[in-house]
């Protein structure tokens, strides 16, 4: 009869084939052309989202400042210059406010102050335990991380660009000696996906990867795991130059810098490594087994072996009188797995590692987020308040143009009344000097000298610049009370704080997409944590209360567990603490709960200080009550001896304080206090 041992043969059983650094000569031509196809390929990819990129390198440049960059033509060299240049060239200053960065900064800090941890569910309600002991190790990646600052930046990449991308894997520690997760922040204009990615879950991605720039020494960290390898490593990249590749390149493609970039770093000493996933699909047969109750898969080359064991499955059952039905073998039906394979190439093709995914949740490292995705287009938060930008420039450059231009205090002096003496320039000397004095000849019917101050008549430009002031937050959707403006006068609190909360309904979509990307990284990091932490160990976390039981991290178990995740949201505000605290403080004045209470569940400051010196008195109060126990039980032992010898009631209890008072010294080694005594001596009196 086939037994458990005999269902290794799966194709989920086995481990996955792997191919390590193997140099483009050493590769069948087979495997070198279809590797040198996969690159070219993976570069078509690179070159779809080239308008991506460029809207991202604008809207960057709009956040950081730079908002007159903009392409114009030059109308006397009929050549495209920047929008700052033409201003200049008409010798004035392209002047700007930066709005953008601010409008941005408002939701990085809503964010913030929102910013909530993973709590871990068991979908199984008997496994509740399993459920906390996960929340434990992701409260422990997050310590380990910082993810929260992570999170920030990776956020700021979404606003600006739409697209953000994080790889979660793990990785020897060579501080801690041991592996621990790492989340890395990926930089979206280093990614390339398929065509025809539509759906904003990223479920339609059958292809991803990321041009990475290396230094040759974490080449081989990475990717070496003999001295043989290290070797060809070093002798891989020594061809891989960035003149040469420049010039094999130039042989195949149009002599474009931009087409360069997939291949060749920027940084002539980085290694360039092209990482790539592909969702790849095998033939394979499902065998349903109703005596261990399996549905598993085999290799299509596997077809006689499963008849085979079909048949003798049939001998068993008929020679032992087994009930057929509950322990027959179906006949294997056909059937196409899908699995996740990942290759690192270098520029000409050598092979550094490839393999299937070696993750527990079998799929690859990468989590994606994509905002306003619309026909395979990526659009940002950025993108959609450039214009307004664009405009508020315009409009201050315009003011500014006419101030210039107006007249400010322009002298009109007649010429014929330029006394005898003085020249033009003793004149303007003069009129501009404290207490100058000038000596006019004037004849009849000329006009007195005078100063003209024209009013600049800016034809409502300012109307109109207000207009588009107040346009920004209507289409941000980001207002002055979400930005902590304060309010006007008269402005109840009540309302001032629901309009803070309505100003969030604008960008909830921002981040509740940014909140979705957060939990599908997260579990991913959970489904490795038994990978990564393969061994049983005390998980120390601070600030948080849980079961003493979930602290301790079981590898196994939390391999088996069917979890998921919810991010729960931070109520980190100074109102939501004030109120907390009130209502503990209250619950202590009406004697539900004790001072520790208060300070475990409340925001008190300085908290965690005054348990620790309350947990301290509370030992050292112990401590002495039990030596003020055993110092009453030896006097009640001496007064009774005594008693049976017959002394008297008086030298009994004078004896009994004497014996207390010197065994009270004895432990704390000195003299006991009045008070403590007192309480001795009334113990022995009673």
């Amino acid at each position: 009869m086939i037994n458990s041992s005999n269902r290794d043969k799966f194709l989920k059983g086995d481990k996955p084939k792997e191919v390590t650094v193997t140099k483009v000569s050493d590769l069948d031509v087979t495997h070198r052309q279809a590797n040198m196809e996969r690159l070219w390929r993976y570069r078509m990819m690179w070159d779809a989202l080239l308008p991506f990129r460029m809207r991202r390198k604008r809207n960057k440049d709009y956040f950081n400042g730079n908002q007159w960059g903009d392409f114009v033509m030059d109308p006397k060299t009929c050549k495209p210059i920047t929008e700052e240049q033409s201003i200049i060239n008409q010798g004035k200053i392209p002047l700007k406010n930066n709005l953008i960065s601010a409008t941005v900064n408002s939701i990085l800090g809503v964010f913030r102050n929102s910013y909530g941890k993973p709590e871990v569910i068991a979908r199984n309600l008997d496994n509740q335990l399993i459920g906390e002991m996960n929340t434990c190790m992701a409260e422990y990646i997050y310590q380990t991380l910082r993810v929260k600052e992570l999170d920030a930046k990776s956020l700021l990449e979404f606003i600006i660009s739409g697209l953000v991308v994080q790889v979660t894997d793990y990785q020897w520690d060579d501080e801690k000696g041991r592996n621990e997760e790492v989340f890395e922040f990926v930089n979206s204009s280093r990614v390339f996906l398929n065509w025809g990615v539509e759906d904003p879950r990223g479920l339609d991605i059958n292809t991803i990867g990321v041009v990475m720039d290396m230094t040759i020494d974490e080449v081989k960290q990475r990717f070496a795991r003999s001295r043989a390898q290290a070797k060809a490593i070093e002798d891989i990249y020594k061809l891989t130059s960035k003149g040469y590749l420049s010039e094999v390149y130039r042989t195949f493609v149009q002599p474009n810098t931009k087409n360069l970039d997939f291949f060749v770093p920027a940084n002539p000493k980085a290694c360039r490594v092209i990482q790539a996933w592909e969702r790849q699909v095998e033939e394979c047969y499902l065998v349903h087994d109703h005596m261990f109750g399996t549905i598993d898969k085999y290799p299509i080359s596997d077809k006689k072996e499963i008849e085979q064991m079909i048949k003798e499955r049939e001998m068993d059952i008929e020679y032992n009188g087994y009930d057929y039905e509950k322990c027959r073998i179906e006949e294997p039906e056909y059937h196409t797995e899908t699995y996740w394979y990942v290759r690192y190439l270098s520029p000409l093709g050598d092979v550094l590692y490839e393999g299937r995914t070696p993750f527990n949740h079998k799929s690859h490292p990468f989590t994606v987020c994509m905002g306003h995705l619309i026909d395979g287009e990526i659009h940002s938060f950025v993108e959609n308040i450039i214009d307004q930008q664009r405009y508020i420039n315009r409009l201050i450059t315009l003011i500014d143009f006419i101030l210039g231009a107006s007249a400010k205090g322009v002298l009109v002096f007649p010429e014929n009344a330029i006394p005898k003496g003085m020249s033009k320039a003793d004149i303007a000397e003069q009129w501009t000097s404290y207490n100058g004095i000038i000596f006019a000849n004037l004849k009849p019917g000329v006009a007195l000298p005078q100063q003209i101050s024209a009013q600049a008549s800016s034809v409502g430009l300012s109307e109109m610049l207000q207009v588009q002031m107040n346009m920004l937050p209507n289409v941000s959707g980001v207002h002055g009370a979400m930005q902590g403006k304060e309010p006007k006068s008269n402005t109840a609190s009540s309302l001032y704080a629901q309009q803070a909360q309505n100003s969030q309904v604008n960008v909830a979509d921002l981040l509740e997409s940014f909140l979705e990307f957060r939990t599908a990284r997260d579990y991913k990091a959970l489904k490795i944590a038994p990978q990564c932490y393969d061994a049983p160990f005390y998980i120390n976390l601070i600030g948080r209360e849980y079961d003493k039981a979930a602290h301790w991290w079981n590898p196994e178990i939390a391999a088996e567990a069917d979890i998921y995740v919810n991010l729960s949201e931070s109520n980190n505000t100074a109102v939501y603490r004030m109120i907390n605290n009130q209502i503990m403080i209250k619950a202590m004045e009406m004697g539900l709960v004790d001072f520790e209470t208060v300070l475990q569940s409340g925001a008190i400051p300085n908290s965690e200080k005054l348990l620790t010196i309350i947990e301290r008195r509370k030992k050292q109060l112990q401590q002495e009550q039990a030596m003020q126990q055993a110092a009453m039980m030896q006097g009640q032992a001496q007064g009774q001896a005594m008693a049976e010898s017959g002394a008297s009631e008086a030298e009994i209890l004078q004896a009994g304080a004497d014996t207390a008072r010197e065994a009270l010294q004895r432990e704390l080694g000195e003299e006991p206090d009045e008070k403590t005594m007192s309480m001795l001596n009334q113990a022995l009196a009673g």
